[in-house]
């Protein structure tokens, strides 16, 4: 024992050698492993004197594992034996030890384990080794032994040798009991579930009863002299009541004592709680009601004194169980239209309560009834909408809560916030940090208002009355006696004198509301530029007029001149989010804007608060036409030329590239270039505010990269941060820019948007990002900010930035990371689209480099593995984003720069890992889908139309098939030819003996490893055909079986050799396909060939050809789905 004793010491004493302490944490394992060591340990704990409290707490960690060990090999090992000398040798030391003073000085932390210890043994031996152990541990405690209910008068439970100090014991034990059996926020097992079960049914049969009488023991007998013990019995019914039989509590002598704890300060929240478990207890709806009425707990609350806001908050919770309750009667179909009645006549008479703690001044006690208030809301909806008159009482309920709900809605008087200097010092990165009460706030804002728009369903004249009429007032009395920043409340006591900033908030938030209300309910859409009223409805133009005329108020009261930090962020949101205003108040967006540019705006005193107004001050450029932005341009600009100072701060980079006031600095960047952009901006206004806005970050640029060289320019982060903002600054003023028109995307001039000088500013701003990212490419801050901007230039200077792209792709893809080659592939995939076919040369010459890139990363992996769960999933887009790549490419009809003298070499090269790894891949459907769609788009392009004539998007068998008509012909011959257009930009001619030379090696690929891939993918283990993804891949691969079989048609030809101008599908019997398909290349191979190959017999691979031309792709599919189940049979 010593030396157990002396190991836990060592183990547990902070200053003991690191060695020593692993030695005795050894020593320690090895006595819990022993198969003696529990017999050890337990003759410890019960030694007497006694040891130190850590080893004994040891000793009965050691016992426990044992029990818990034995539990489960039941009979094995003498394992009972066990069991039965730990059983006799605990209780024998708790009725000696317990029973006197020891009780008091046990530490605590002592007499919860063996509470544990004894209640984990009791759940292992009972009820087949150790069936008294409920009534063994209440005899303990010295109460009598009794297992009826208690009789009305409580004569049936006798005193006996009540020993208090057990008695706290015995309440530690069924606690602990109710822990490890009952309590469902601990996660058990199957078994564990099933164990519980078996063991509550037998408490049933008696020991439930004797628990009952017990706690009516304690309750009555020591109640008055021990209160801890009556709020132990007390929880105890709490938690027990929800499985046991509720006739043992609810009957007369119990709630006798009950209902006088509820009158006792220190027992009537714990008496109270007690009554909000019964209440709530799973019952039907008649049983329920019959417990309700029997309790008469409505009376009883209303009798209550809950001035004390800790009872009040729990007499809360019971009206709210109540309510939820009763209201739950009231709408069950199962229950009696007596028992519905009788439930919604309780419910009324509760109904004041419930606006009674609704009221009260603490938000713990009024968030208390929000459930009930939340369901009793509910079914007067659903009354109003079946048209059901709701009642005098509920009317006036509603007449009563509006008025509560919407005073609750404002901050309280004493909120405290912090000064501006105080906030500016703490909100390094210009956010607002949401302490916990204003989450809470926030979150109590919301219920409220889902109440209040509920109120709004039932009752909208009730609604207005209130919600309107309160903002209406606030913004006269403003606009009467002007807003305070510094005070909370009215000069005069509310509603008289200078506005507080308390209720000038709330008029604001009102404003939101009544808005948002409209906008759900009346089917209203307010956003964008205008106000939109589907319906036509009388209703919606007078709610348009109604809220037209409150924003007026709003803006007119002069309530954002307020410095509260809670007034202009809600004032300036009110205006965007409803900004169709402004497209019937034309004339209020001059004060607005003026608003926005003042001391309460973007130089709000809180610094706070700035970046938010930065927001909804782009926000609100955006909604104003760009003719009326240019009135605007220079004030605009002059206004926020002072917010525009950049200064790099390492320490604000967050998560997601992130980089704190930064970022809403970009919002003020972005409105510059908007209102710079307008075409009725006079040049030279726009030229010298551009200058103004780009020379500070030219110079700033320039300076940074001349103060170093760019190796230790490298390892400068500030610096190279300094750069990154610098760059993305100039690409968000060039976002404010309008897009080059999808019309004009087409022509290698200059977008007619732009004058002459303003592209040569844009474009002085493109070589300087060039250069620098040249310069720092392993920068990733640089190289962000460097695609960033330039994808902006590409985006407004259209064809003129095309020069560009080479350049940034080259240094991007040296050194760029996965993600960052995700965006690549978008910004390529956007470029090839827009501006085709003059992009061709340029998509031609980075066609390799991308492409070595995407698969040095693949191959990469594929040797290493990949190091996790987020690299795995940065594979996969990169795959999907690769292969979207190559699709966008022939779907812009540049499919053409695979056959450049420099690409066609390694066309194979470039399709291989696509029919073998990516197609073959069905962990990922969607690339594998992608994958086979891929390579159908390259068989359209070079073997069904090598020509070029038709465009790819809309070259589908299908389509195929109507080209037959000489007005499909016609209509086509007459589009652009943009496929051949491609081809001249490049050089390539698409009829020369190179060209076809490279298309048949295609055809010999897409024979030898494509046609295999076709059957191979979907037969492979682990591929599910009834999967919905799976069935989008093999959707894929039956289009492109169709579309290969079209190449193997013969070839329609002039007597020059060039191709007709339509592609014309053998006539056969049935399309898309069918007719004589001897004389087709690929139908022959595959039914001679490929099919018997892979084991098909000749008839079987007969009439899957003959299917494969004669049927449509959604047939085809249907049928080769068939045909691969048949195949997959033994």
């Amino acid at each position: 024992m010593e030396q157990i004793e002396e190991a836990v010491r060592c183990a547990l004493d902070p200053e003991s050698p690191h060695d020593v302490k692993v030695q005795a944490t050894q020593y320690c394992d090895q006595v819990k492993q022993s198969p003696d060591g529990w017999q050890v340990c337990l003759q410890l704990f019960t030694k007497v004197p006694e040891r130190r409290s850590e080893t004994r707490l040891f000793a009965l960690q050691v016992v426990e594992a044992m029990i818990a060990d034995a539990g489960v090999r039941g009979c094995a090992n003498g394992a009972a034996g066990k069991l039965e000398t730990t059983r006799k040798v605990l209780l024998e030391f708790v009725s000696t030890q317990y029973s006197g003073d020891r009780y008091r000085s046990e530490p605590g932390f002592i007499k919860n384990t063996l509470a544990h210890t004894i209640t984990v043994l009791g759940l292992a031996m009972y009820p087949a080794q150790w069936p008294t152990f409920v009534k063994d541990m209440i005899g303990l405690a010295g109460i009598p032994d009794a297992t009826g209910p208690v009789s009305e008068d409580g004569a049936s439970v006798g005193t006996g040798n009540l020993q208090p100090q057990l008695a706290d014991f015995l309440i530690k034990v069924l606690s602990s009991l109710d822990e490890e059996m009952v309590n469902r926020a601990v996660p058990r097992g199957a078994e564990e579930l099933a164990r519980n079960t078996e063991i509550k049914d037998a408490m049933r049969v008696a020991d439930v009863g004797r628990m009952a009488n017990a706690w009516y023991t304690v309750l009555s007998q020591l109640a008055g002299t021990h209160t801890e013990l009556a709020c132990g019995v007390l929880q105890l019914m709490g938690a027990y009541v929800s499985w046991i039989d509720i006739n043992l509590v609810v009957n007369q002598p119990f709630m006798r004592i009950l209902f006088e704890l509820l009158r006792v300060p220190a027992l009537r929240c714990a008496a109270c709680h007690c009554l909000t478990s019964i209440v709530g207890k799973g019952m039907r709806p008649m049983e329920k009601l019959c417990l309700l009425q029997f309790l008469g707990v409505v009376d009883a609350m209303a009798q209550l004194d809950a001035s004390d806001a800790e009872f009040a908050e729990e007499v809360g919770r019971l009206a709210n169980v109540t309510g939820i309750e009763l209201t739950s009667i009231w709408t069950d179909k199962a229950a009696t239209g007596e028992a519905q009645a009788a439930a919604c006549a309780m419910l009324e008479q509760l109904l004041p309560l419930l606006l009674s703690f609704l009221s009260h001044t603490q938000s713990e006690v009024s968030s208390a009834v929000f459930p009930a208030i939340n369901d009793v809301l509910g079914v007067l909806k659903k009354l109003q909408r079946e048209g059901v008159a709701l009642s005098t009482v509920q009317q006036q309920f509603l007449t009563q809560i509006l008025p509560v709900l919407v005073e609750k809605l404002q901050y309280r008087d004493d909120y405290a916030w912090p000064a501006p200097s105080d906030a500016a010092a703490g909100d390094t990165d210009g956010s607002l940090d949401e302490d916990d009460d204003e989450a809470m706030f926030s979150e109590l804002r919301h219920s409220l208002r889902v109440f209040i728009d509920a109120i709004g369903q039932i009752a909208p004249e009730l609604y207005d009355s209130v919600v309107l009429a309160t903002a209406q007032d606030i913004f006269r009395q403003c606009s009467q006696y002007g807003v305070s920043a510094e005070r909370a409340g009215d000069e005069g006591g509310r509603g008289r004198g200078q506005l507080g900033w308390v209720r000038a908030e709330l008029g604001i938030y009102l404003t939101q509301a009544f808005g948002e209300r409209l906008s759900s309910s009346k089917g209203l859409r307010f956003g964008g530029t205008r106000f939109a009223q589907p319906n036509g409805a009388g209703s919606g133009t007078l709610a348009i007029a109604t809220l037209k005329d409150l924003l007026t108020m709003m803006i007119q009261s002069g309530i954002v001149g307020s410095s509260h930090p809670a007034i202009a962020p809600m004032y300036f949101e009110n205006l965007v989010r409803f900004g169709g205003y402004f497209e019937v108040e034309r004339d209020a967006a001059a004060p607005v804007l003026q608003s926005f540019l003042g001391a309460t705006g973007v130089h709000h005193q809180y610094r706070s608060v700035r970046p938010r107004i930065w927001y909804f001050l782009h926000r609100f450029v955006k909604l104003l036409p760009a003719p009326a932005l240019a009135t605007y341009s220079s004030d605009f600009v002059s206004a926020v030329a002072g917010l525009l100072k950049i200064s790099a701060d390492p320490s604000s980079i967050g998560v997601g590239s992130s980089y704190g006031l930064f970022d809403s600095q970009l919002c003020l960047f972005e409105a510059c270039g908007m209102v710079l952009a307008p075409p009725n901006l006079e040049d030279s206004t726009r030229m010298a505010l551009l200058q103004y806005l780009f020379d500070p970050l030219f110079t700033g640029a320039q300076h940074t990269m001349n103060a170093q060289p760019p190796d230790q320019l490298l390892q400068d982060q500030r610096a190279l941060l300094q750069i990154h903002h610098y760059l993305t600054a100039i690409g968000s003023i060039v976002k404010g820019f309008p897009d080059v028109r999808a019309d004009k995307a087409a022509s290698a001039s200059a977008p007619e948007q732009l004058s002459a000088s303003t592209m040569q500013v844009f474009l002085k701003a493109a070589d300087m990002c060039v250069a620098i990212l040249e310069a720092l490419c392993t920068s990733h801050l640089v190289r962000e900010a460097a695609r960033f901007t330039l994808s902006r230039m590409l985006s407004v200077l259209g064809a003129e930035a095309l020069p560009y792209l080479p350049r940034l792709i080259d240094s991007l893809v040296s050194s760029c990371a996965v993600e960052e080659l995700l965006d690549l592939l978008g910004l390529l995939g956007l470029a090839v689209f827009k501006f085709k076919p003059y992009v061709a040369p340029t998509a031609s010459e980075l066609l390799l480099p991308v492409i070595s890139k995407v698969y040095g990363f693949l191959d990469q992996v594929a040797q290493t593995g990949a190091t996790g769960t987020d690299e795995a999933v940065l594979l996969q887009d990169l795959r999907k984003a690769y292969l979207t790549w190559i699709a966008a490419i022939f779907n812009s009809d540049l499919d053409n720069i695979f056959l450049a003298p420099q690409n066609a070499q390694h066309l194979v090269t470039i399709f291989q890992p696509i029919a073998t790894q990516l197609a073959a891949d069905h962990s990922n459907p969607q690339s594998q889908r992608l994958a086979f769609g891929v390579i159908t788009k390259a068989i359209q392009a070079w073997l069904v139309d090598p020509l070029g004539h038709h465009t790819l998007a809309m070259l589908t068998p299908a389509a195929l098939a109507a080209i037959n008509n000489s007005a499909s012909a016609s209509s086509e011959s007459s589009r652009p030819r943009l496929r051949q257009a491609a081809a001249q930009a490049l050089g390539v001619s698409l009829g020369s003996d190179s060209a076809r030379e490279t298309r048949e090696q295609f055809r010999q690929f897409v024979v030898s490893s494509v046609l295999p891939a076709c059957f191979a993918a979907p037969t492979q283990a682990g591929f599910d055909l009834a999967d919905a993804q799976s069935s989008l891949v093999v959707a894929e691969i039956a289009g492109l079986l169709q579309m290969m079989l079209l190449s193997g048609a013969p070839d329609v030809a002039g007597s020059n050799g060039s191709a007709a101008t339509t592609i014309f599908a053998p006539q056969m019997l049935s399309p898309p396909i069918g007719g004589d398909l001897n004389q087709n290349q690929c139908a022959s191979y595959l039914s001679t060939g490929l099919l018997p190959e892979l084991g098909c017999p000749a008839n079987m691979a007969t009439e899957f050809v003959q299917a494969l031309g004669s049927l449509d792709q959604k047939q085809f599919k249907k049928y080769f789905v068939a045909f691969l189940n048949n195949s997959a049979r033994p």
